[in-house]
């Protein structure tokens, strides 16, 4: 047998490519990296699996792996034209060329008798076939795997649903919030984080059994691993992130390596293995790595799609019995998929339609248990999930105490509070404008109408505040306002708002909503057009990039307003102001003309929820210093209210330019309740 790859032929016993009477003999590293690509039928083979399958598990440097990759691309560019070998950016490589396995001629003459016929001359060498072999092997036992996983959850089918009964609560209770929790195998000790009321944030190790606690870590991320010897755990240091490792028992610390911001998520496997996740940017989704302290080997286990989704894989659990890791991924606002893994390959995958913000193993080994914002289930093989308990707070996350007798499930709450404060501009004083025992959120005024989003009563509503009244606006809407971005029209009689990709619009006079438009699909942070008050300018990322778009509603006309990025945008005169999706600035370009200017640089993304314009005097948040007013026809600029420390980016300035009404954030509350299943 001989390989086909593009127009050269690859001599696999001889280890040779040729190409008529030209030929190149393989280095023996170049040939397994050959081998090790066709073995995965154009499928991205990682960096790590390279380490694994190339250089046998052995520590190597990116040099040597590049060094190989530049080999085999100056064979093939010596023999073709053609491209043959893919790099994919912060994953791996692949074959891309078309390759073709044919009959190769030969002198050799088989003279094997009938008996022991056929005989096939082996395609690759005993050394170099174990990869294709090993590639069946592995496809074969994940396929056994998902059957029998599958099958497990089916003979037990979630069906052992059991009443949780508290059996301590508060667990610890302390002053102030409690959470993020991880357990030791044997369950006698539980690492816990605590933010008290001065925004002072530990780490703390709990004994069950004695019910006293010492304090490991100050200003850290972490979760401790099964046997209770170590911690893995994030922190940053002048700016600076870094993963590491504390000793329990020695209590000494040891650096892994850096990182660009924290994880969301942390927890330990098997092996001297952790899992933890990061994005490339904020413009990207988390993705799911694994690092073993003892190799310092990194493995990317998943590469969820970026389009329209920057959540990503943000939480997941670990099975030890199993070795299998379940994996949270982000879909929309009510909908979420669970993926289940084993090692970096996919066994399974569920779709749910509940925005799930934790999970955890069910301690018989084969069940999981979800959660949303106050409610646990337990998830069925055909995605299907049945109510375990409802609870009176809101969860954060989510541990298991496993015990032949008795398990217990262990839940920390979280009870979020938050205020409406209304700045003076020039006396450079703060007073509470709204409070309430809930949240009180994003502020917007127009005209004489001044609006919050609150959970003061049941769930989110916009309130009006007339004087000192906040009077509820009791709109019946198919889904709760959690996470909208709205904003008002100039004469402040309507609300502009989009839900799951969909314009909407309400008329506060009549207390009725009516859609604007529902295609194209993908729709969001919905802006009215100055010019004309029915007219809304709108991102969407349909055409497979975020762009700025201008619904016209007298015609019913949708036109693209940017061709290189757009997110959030105003039309000033005859400019066109706006942000970008993936990165910070404000831009601006002329209506009628393609050409982009950057007129703000250190304009940060996340302006997108409440920049606006009065006047020509623009106003947006720089990172780390506060709310400036920007000059369109001069270009000056003034800091206008420095950062407080417990502001959370939602904010508006009154019509007049006199306040501004900012969010402010108050201590978080919350305890560790444990039940028994």
């Amino acid at each position: 047998m001989a390989v086909h790859i593009a127009n050269v032929i690859f001599d696999v016993k001889q280890r040779i490519l040729k190409n008529g009477t030209q030929s190149r003999n393989l280095e023996p590293k170049v040939f397994n990296l050959l081998t090790t690509l066709l073995a995965a039928d154009g499928q991205i083979v990682t960096r790590d699996q390279l380490i694994v399958k190339v250089w046998n598990n052995r520590i190597v440097g990116e040099g040597a792996i590049n060094r190989t990759v530049s080999l085999l691309r100056g064979h093939f560019s010596a023999l073709t034209d053609e491209a043959v070998v893919e790099t994919v950016q912060t994953q791996g490589y692949r074959l891309i060329a078309k390759v073709l396995e044919t009959e190769q001629e030969t002198t050799e003459v088989e003279t094997k008798s009938a008996k022991n016929a056929p005989v096939i001359k082996a395609m690759f060498s005993l050394k170099s076939i174990s990869f294709m072999v090993i590639a069946l092997l592995v496809i074969i036992a994940l396929l056994v795997n998902m059957v029998f996983l599958n099958d497990s959850f089916k003979l037990n089918s979630f069906t052992h649903q059991s009443n949780l009964s508290l059996v301590s609560g508060p667990l610890i209770g302390l002053k102030g919030w409690e959470y993020q929790l991880s357990t030791t195998e044997s369950g006698d000790k539980i690492l816990f984080h605590h933010l008290d009321e001065n925004n002072k944030q530990s780490v703390y190790l709990y004994d069950s059994k004695t019910h006293t606690k010492q304090l490991v870590l100050m200003n850290a991320f972490a979760a401790i691993n099964g046997n209770g010897k170590n911690i893995v755990f994030s922190t940053t240091i002048d700016n600076q992130c870094s993963m590491a490792v504390y000793d329990v028992l020695t209590k000494e610390k040891h650096t892994l390596f850096t990182c660009d911001e924290p994880p969301t998520s942390l927890i330990w496997g098997q092996n001297d293995t952790f899992y933890f996740n990061k994005r490339f940017s904020k413009s990207h989704p988390y993705q799911v790595f694994s690092y073993n302290i003892k190799t310092s080997r990194l493995r990317q286990i998943t590469n969820p799609s970026s389009k329209d989704n920057t959540k990503g894989d943000f939480h997941f659990s670990y099975n030890s019995q199993n070795n299998h890791l379940a994996i949270i991924r982000y879909i929309n606002e009510n909908k979420s998929k669970i993926i289940i893994n084993e090692a970096e390959f996919q066994v399974a995958e569920y779709t749910v339609d509940l925005r799930v913000s934790n999970l955890v193993w069910h301690p018989n080994k084969s069940a999981l248990i979800i959660a949303d914002n106050n409610n646990l289930y337990v998830l069925n093989a055909d995605s299907q999930y049945q109510p375990l308990k409802q609870l009176a707070f809101k969860i954060n996350s989510l541990a298991v105490i496993p015990s032949m007798k008795a398990p217990s499930l262990l839940v920390s709450s979280s009870s979020i509070v938050s205020e409406i404060v209304k700045y003076d501009i020039h006396n450079n004083r703060d007073v509470v404008w709204q409070q309430s025992a809930r949240a009180e959120l994003l502020p917007r005024m127009q005209a004489n109408t001044k609006l919050v989003l609150s959970t003061r009563y049941k769930s989110h509503h916009w309130w009006k505040i007339e004087g000192s009244e906040a009077t509820l606006i009791d709109v019946k809407l198919p889904f709760d306002l959690q996470f909208v971005r709205y904003e008002l029209s100039d004469d402040g009689k309507r609300v502009l708002f989009t839900k799951h990709g969909v314009v909407f619009e309400l008329d506060l006079e009549k207390g009725v909503s009516e859609t604007v438009f529902s295609e194209p699909k993908s729709s969001y942070v919905a802006n009215y057009d100055k010019r004309n008050k029915e007219d809304i300018i709108y991102s969407s990322n349909h055409s497979g990039h975020w762009q700025l778009w201008l619904y016209q509603r007298a015609t019913n006309k949708h036109s693209q307003l940017t061709y290189s990025g757009g997110y959030s945008g105003r039309i000033i005169g005859q400019y066109l102001y706006y942000s970008k999706f993936t990165v910070d600035g404000l831009w601006r370009k002329k209506l009628t003309e393609p050409t982009e200017s950057l007129v703000i640089e250190d304009f940060n993304r996340i302006n997108w929820l409440n920049w606006q314009v009065i006047n020509n005097q623009l106003y947006f948040y720089r990172k780390a210093t506060g709310i400036w007013q920007h000059d369109i026809e001069t270009g000056e600029e003034q800091l206008l209210m420095t950062k407080p420390h417990d502001f959370v980016h939602q904010y508006v300035v009154s019509p007049d330019q006199l306040n501004i009404f900012w969010v402010r954030l108050k201590p978080i509350e919350g305890d560790i309740y444990q039940y028994e299943f």
